[in-house]
C-alpha cells in the first residue's frame, strides 16, 4: 500500500493521521509542489495528494481514503457505532472541510 502525500496538504494530512492513529504503516511517497511522480500523473486523473494505491485499488479524495482505511483496518474504529453519533461526526468533518479549510486555504493563497 502507498500513498502520494504532500507535506503542505492539509487533505493529505488528514490521511497521515488516520495511518497514525491506526498504527498502520504503508510507503509514503512524498510530492513536493508541482513536481509530480510519473506514477502519480498515470493514477490520478486529478493529479492531486492525497492518491492511495492499495494493490489495484486507487483512491483519490482524503474522506474517501480515510473511510477506506477504517473499514480495511477496522480496529481501533475512529467512527461510532451508532448511525445517529457517526451522522453527527460526518456532519461536523464537513462542517472543517467546507468552513475552516477553505479560510486555511485563503490564508495559504494570500502568503
Amino acid at each position: 500500500m502507498t500513498l502520494y502525500s504532500s507535506p503542505s496538504s492539509m487533505h493529505s494530512h488528514r490521511a497521515r493521521i488516520v495511518l497514525a492513529e491506526k498504527g498502520i504503516v504503508i510507503d509514503i511517497v512524498n510530492v513536493q509542489g508541482d513536481d509530480l511522480p510519473e506514477d502519480l500523473l498515470d493514477l490520478n486523473p486529478y493529479h492531486t495528494t492525497p492518491t492511495l494505491l492499495d494493490r489495484d485499488l486507487v483512491l483519490y479524495d482524503a474522506r474517501v481514503i480515510m473511510e477506506y482505511l477504517d473499514e480495511r483496518f477496522p480496529h481501533p474504529p475512529l467512527m461510532p457505532v451508532d448511525p445517529v453519533s457517526r451522522a453527527q461526526v460526518r456532519l461536523a468533518l464537513f462542517r472543517v472541510e467546507k468552513d475552516w479549510y477553505t479560510m486555511a486555504e485563503q490564508c495559504q493563497d494570500a502568503t
